[in-house]
């Protein structure tokens, strides 16, 4: 129902209003299986607003280190590929952010392969990744 919505959505603003009403974000967190086992973050990624919600600080007890939420979908494109592409550079930052605290490991440097010279050119903060 809530997939629905997003897509139904008229405006950005509607998306955002839609995830700020979710009590926590486990439901933008976990795996569906009717979506070919995604989270929900790849359909959102391109509003910095809502990224913003869900990678709160108030929301880290929902973060699993476990469960990784950023990852390549089958046509090879991460979240962060998707809000580098619409310049939402303050979600690209939370994203990597996020990805150094609670997926530092080398088995995500495949989101980072094919985007990396359009993050320097961006003014995207490297620091924390390298």
């Amino acid at each position: 129902m809530l997939l629905q919505s997003l897509f139904a959505s008229k405006s950005v603003s509607d998306v955002e209003r839609l995830v700020k009403d979710q009590p926590n974000p486990k439901i933008f967190l976990k795996i569906f299986l009717e979506l070919g086992y995604k989270s929900m973050i790849p359909y959102i990624s391109f509003d910095m607003r809502s990224i913003a919600n869900i990678l709160n600080e108030k929301n880290t007890e929902y973060f699993d280190k476990k469960f990784p939420i950023f990852y390549a979908g089958e046509d090879g494109n991460s979240p962060i590929d998707i809000a580098l592409e619409n310049d939402q550079i303050r979600s690209v930052n939370l994203m990597i952010k996020y990805v150094v605290q609670y997926q530092n490991n080398y088995v995500y440097q495949f989101l980072f392969l094919k985007n990396f010279v359009d993050l320097l050119n961006k003014g995207i903060t490297l620091t924390p990744l390298l």
